[in-house]
């Protein structure tokens, strides 16, 4: 049985009614994860403030664009200013913000974040990552683009030369003071970003970027 509190939200299940309750919570979400994927529409909600939000907080994420929103190249340099990988897909999209593995932030109305949200958490968040990841697949790099920087965040140098030194995901997490599970988070995206499926193929590949 679901635990309810208060009245517009369950254990996995929050409903967002304004503006100013989506930004709020988007600021959590945000504040409180490792990696951010998007999906955004030039059809409504991807405004100035929205985008910049997502920026922001979403080093090494990944923003899927649909061609209209594409075609402003502003939000492609912005984003390329954060660092974050941009794709642009031909198709219908639907918009949608992924908080690691475990929310999901959805329109209420189509496309249109600002007339209201549903947050989703682990486990209703699964398919949305998954639906993100196919449509992903099927996207294109935007023309014109950045080209792909290999250079590590502070962050992720610190938790990848702990690793290289032999150090556990536990040691890692004691010594840098964050949890277990954000280590892991840390080389799970490493992994995806530098196209690596195991640890020591991962671990090969950054030893030359951290030469």
């Amino acid at each position: 049985m679901l635990r309810r509190s208060p009245a517009n939200r369950t254990e996995f299940v929050e409903l967002l009614h304004d503006r100013s309750t989506i930004i709020r919570a988007l600021g959590n979400l945000t504040s409180r994860c490792t990696s951010v994927r998007c999906v955004l529409t030039g059809s409504g909600g991807a405004d100035s403030d929205l985008l910049d939000l997502v920026l922001a907080a979403a080093e090494r994420g990944r923003l899927l664009l649909d061609p209209a929103l594409a075609l402003r190249t502003e939000s492609i340099e912005r984003a390329a200013r954060h660092r974050v990988d941009v794709r642009v897909h031909a198709g219908p999209v639907r918009q949608m913000l992924l908080f690691d593995d475990r929310s999901a932030v959805l329109p209420l109305a189509t496309n249109d974040l600002n007339a209201g949200a549903v947050v989703l958490r682990s486990p209703l968040s699964a398919p949305y990552g998954q639906l993100f990841e196919l449509m992903w697949s099927d996207a294109r790099t935007p023309a014109g683009s950045a080209p792909h920087d290999d250079t590590l965040t502070s962050r992720e140098t610190q938790v990848i030369g702990l690793l290289l030194d032999g150090a556990t995901d536990c040691q890692v997490a004691a010594r840098l003071g964050m949890s277990t599970r954000t280590v892991r988070a840390v080389v799970a995206q490493l992994q995806q970003r530098f196209g690596t499926r195991s640890r020591m193929a991962l671990g090969f590949r950054l030893a030359r970027v951290t030469d």
